[in-house]
């Protein structure tokens, strides 16, 4: 079972589940008069910062979880990610197909839309981290307008359907350098089969640790290692090199990823 969490006290996460709401069949299951199921899928509202969960409000397989996103620049934003405290080495399950589907969704969302917004993944950050199943955020950003926007909470819908719903498959991948919204790790997913899940900046400080923990903390496996190469320094690049070595990851930048495209 899929469940998506939204919290009330969120206005990107209210507009979403209103649109989940009046676009798709859910209907109102047991005693909680905000958990809705659909098929396979689960709907809660729950109060409260949805970053600090600790524990699921209902049993589930996988999480989704509807929210704002918010940015010093405020720009308009659609955006993914998988959640983590990278410095402490506590990171969500990912699951790199959920985020895939999310991302193509929202591209195609935005553009029937006709949304001026950006559509793209972000690096793994912030909670919540130890929930024990996979857990991807969509998000809307990055200022009240554009929480309350009604197309923007479609377009944010869909794509949580979407993923809720995906049979999408392909190449598990860790996505490493470039800048917080890695553009090159967003063109990857979106013109490729790779499907990325955690993601780590430039700006990170990359060691085994956490490398090991972000393989061991995604769904399936990794089988690749997705390299911004002009995003890395050259040191990260060589760690990387003898890591992937060492537990069986291929290790490719990307732009050999796309260049036969």
């Amino acid at each position: 079972m899929k469940l998506i969490i939204a919290s009330r006290d969120d206005p990107a996460a209210v507009n979403i589940v209103d649109k989940l709401l009046k676009i798709y069949n859910f209907v109102k299951r047991g005693e909680n008069p905000e958990l809705y199921v659909l098929r396979e899928t689960s709907l809660v509202c729950v109060s409260g910062d949805v970053t600090r969960l600790q524990e699921l409000p209902v049993s589930a397989d996988e999480v989704i979880i509807a929210s704002r996103h918010v940015s010093e620049s405020g720009r308009s934003a659609l955006t993914v990610h998988v959640p983590g405290h990278p410095a402490k080495y506590e990171l969500a399950i990912a699951a790199p197909e959920t985020v895939k589907a999310a991302l193509r969704t929202l591209i195609h969302a935005r553009d029937e839309l006709r949304l001026s917004y950006d559509v793209s993944l972000e690096a793994t950050h912030h909670g919540p981290a130890g929930l024990g199943v996979p857990v991807t955020f969509v998000e809307i950003g990055s200022s009240p307008k554009e929480w309350e926007d009604p197309r923007a909470g479609r377009a944010a819908a869909r794509a949580i359907m979407a993923a809720a719903e995906s049979s999408i498959r392909g190449p598990k991948a860790i996505g490493f350098g470039g800048t917080h919204y890695s553009p090159r790790h967003t063109e990857l997913v979106l013109r490729t089969n790779i499907c990325v899940g955690h993601v780590f900046p430039k700006y990170l400080g990359l060691d085994e640790r956490l490398i090991r923990t972000a393989v061991d903390r995604t769904r399936g496996g990794v089988e690749i290692f997705a390299l911004d190469w002009k995003g890395l320094r050259g040191r990260q690049r060589e760690m990387l090199r003898n890591i992937g070595e060492k537990l069986g990851v291929q290790v490719i930048r990307e732009s050999d990823l796309l260049k036969n495209l």
